[in-house]
């Protein structure tokens, strides 16, 4: 397993569709990350989930994602050359007027993907056993 520090960009990936996401803390004892979601990226789109990394003051009209606990084994190091452009693209949306995001689509994105993340990893656990 590689070491993640605080500061990281990782990601999760189900179904042909990322979450990337910083990380704050890594909880060794309890084999755990504590990320902060900054984009769910599939073959179409980039959605994203919060301020990237601090560019721009929050949007009081875009839905808050929280932070989450995630265990380490499933959260995996993003290249340089994936990191780079999305934090670009990222922060040209923060920017960009009329970039607010529809209230709840974001939300809902992000909950779906984490119950079908979840729901896989479920899955293949109770296969392997």
């Amino acid at each position: 397993m590689t070491s993640l520090v605080a500061g990281q960009i990782v990601f999760l990936e189900c179904r042909q569709t990322r979450l990337y996401a910083e990380v704050i803390q890594v909880l060794e004892s309890r084999l755990t990350g504590w990320i902060r979601p900054l984009a769910l990226v599939n073959e179409t789109e980039i959605i994203p989930l919060g301020t990237a990394l601090g560019t721009a003051a929050p949007d009081l009209n875009q839905v808050a994602v929280p932070d989450m606990l995630w265990p380490l084994e499933q959260l995996q190091p993003a290249l340089d050359t994936e990191v780079i452009p999305l934090l670009a693209t990222l922060s040209a949306k923060d920017s960009a007027p009329g970039s607010a995001a529809s209230s709840g689509g974001e939300a809902m994105g992000i909950g779906e993907f984490v119950r079908s993340l979840w729901a896989d990893h479920q899955a293949a656990a109770n296969s392997s056993e």
